[in-house]
C-alpha cells in the first residue's frame, strides 16, 4: 500500500482567542476611516508603496502598477482614434 503524500500533514486551528486577536485585526484596516483607491485599469485596491499616478489630458489616475497605467494610456489613446 503506497503512502499518500498527505498522510504527514497537521491540521492547526486556532484557539478562540486567537481567532477573535487575527479577526480584530483583520478588520481594523475596514474600521479606521482611510480611504482605498482604486485602479483605474484593473479595479483592484491600490497599495500606497506601489501607487502610480498619472496625468492624462488633465485628469489624474491612479494605478495599482506601471503596467496598469501604461495599459490604460493605450487604451485611451485607441479610444480617442476612433
Amino acid at each position: 500500500m503506497a503512502k499518500d503524500e498527505f498522510d504527514d500533514e497537521v491540521s492547526i486551528k486556532d484557539t478562540p482567542a486567537e481567532e477573535e486577536e487575527t479577526e480584530d485585526s483583520f478588520m481594523d484596516g475596514y474600521t479606521k476611516e482611510e480611504e482605498v483607491q482604486e485602479c483605474a485599469e484593473c479595479g483592484s485596491a491600490v497599495r500606497e508603496a506601489k501607487k502610480v499616478i498619472a496625468s492624462i489630458e488633465g485628469e489624474e489616475y491612479t494605478f495599482c502598477s506601471k503596467a496598469c497605467a501604461d495599459e490604460f494610456k493605450e487604451t485611451f489613446s485607441a479610444g480617442e482614434e476612433e
